[in-house]
C-alpha cells in the first residue's frame, strides 16, 4: 500500500540542455524533482508539439535555450531573434492553445543588458534601452510577456539574470574572456573602455532563485542578482595575480554601472 503522505516530485520539463545554467540547476535539484528535456531546436515547434503531448504530466517549464553571446548576436541577428525571442513566443502560445497538457507555470529566463546603463541600483521598473542586439531580443520577448501575461491559462515568469561566472573557459562570459586574454602569451595586455562597476551572482544563488520562482510560480519580471558593484579592473588585476601580465587600462570613456536590485524576490522569501 502507498504512503499517502509521501509527496510525488513533480516533473519539470526544460529547454537549453547545453547550458550552463541548465547543467548547474539540474544537477543540483535532481533528487526534488523529476526532469524532462527536450533536446531538439527549439525553433522546432512541431517537434516540440510532440514532445509535450508525450510528456503530458509536465507541470513546469523551464526555457534555459538562448544565444547568450553579445557578439554572436550582433553577427547573426535573425537567428538571435528567432531562438532568443520568436520561438520562445510561438512555444507560449502553443502550450496556450493545446488541451493535452498539465503545464501551470512557465519561466523564462532574460538578460540585466535589457536595462539602460545608470549610476543607480537597477529596479525592475527602471528604464530599459539594450546597448546590444542580444538585449534587445530579450526586451522584446520580456514586453510580450508582460503585455500578454493574462490571457495565457497559466502563470509566466522571468528570471532577469545579472552577471556570473562560469567555471571554465567559454567565450561570451567577462570572467571566462578575460582569463582567456590573460592565457594568451604577450607580456603587455591592453583593456579598453571597462572603466565600470558590475553586479556579479554565485550560481548557487542563481538556483536558489529560480527554485524560489517555481516553487511559488511568481508572475512578472524579478531581478537575480547581488545588488553589490564590482570594479571591473579589480576583477583583472586579481586574476592576472596568476599570470603577471603587464595590464594597461585605456579609460578614454566613463561607462555607466550595471548593478541591480534584488528586493523584489527578497521580499517573495529569497
Amino acid at each position: 500500500m502507498k504512503n499517502p503522505s509521501i509527496k510525488k516530485k513533480i516533473i519539470i520539463g526544460y529547454f537549453g540542455t547545453k547550458s550552463v545554467l541548465a547543467k548547474s540547476f539540474i544537477k543540483t535539484y535532481s533528487k526534488k524533482f523529476i526532469f524532462k528535456k527536450f533536446s531538439g531546436d527549439i525553433r522546432n515547434l512541431k517537434k516540440i508539439d510532440i514532445w509535450i503531448k508525450k510528456n503530458n504530466k509536465i507541470k513546469i517549464l523551464i526555457n534555459f535555450a538562448a544565444i547568450t553571446s553579445v557578439q554572436k548576436c550582433e553577427i547573426f541577428k535573425k537567428k538571435a531573434m528567432e531562438v532568443n525571442c520568436n520561438s520562445v513566443i510561438n512555444i507560449l502560445n502553443l502550450i496556450n492553445k493545446s488541451k493535452k497538457n498539465n503545464i501551470k507555470y512557465f519561466l523564462s529566463l532574460s538578460t540585466s543588458h535589457v536595462f539602460e546603463r545608470s549610476n543607480l541600483k537597477l529596479k525592475e521598473n527602471s528604464k530599459k534601452k539594450p546597448n546590444n542586439y542580444y538585449g534587445k531580443t530579450k526586451l522584446k520577448l520580456e514586453n510580450f510577456i508582460l503585455k500578454n501575461q493574462n490571457k495565457f491559462k497559466f502563470r509566466i515568469g522571468i528570471g532577469r539574470i545579472f552577471n556570473y561566472y562560469n567555471h571554465g573557459l567559454k567565450k561570451g562570459f567577462f570572467i571566462n574572456d578575460i582569463i582567456n586574454k590573460l592565457r594568451k602569451n604577450k607580456k603587455t595586455i591592453t583593456f579598453h573602455n571597462i572603466d565600470t562597476h558590475r553586479d556579479f551572482i554565485s550560481m548557487n544563488d542563481i538556483n536558489k532563485a529560480l527554485l524560489k520562482m517555481i516553487n511559488l510560480k511568481l508572475k512578472n519580471d524579478f531581478n537575480i542578482c547581488s545588488s553589490e558593484k564590482i570594479y571591473l579592473p579589480d576583477i583583472i588585476n586579481r586574476l592576472n595575480i596568476k599570470y603577471k601580465r603587464k595590464v594597461i587600462f585605456s579609460r578614454n570613456k566613463t561607462n555607466l554601472n550595471l548593478i541591480g536590485s534584488n528586493l523584489k524576490l527578497k521580499n517573495k522569501g529569497w
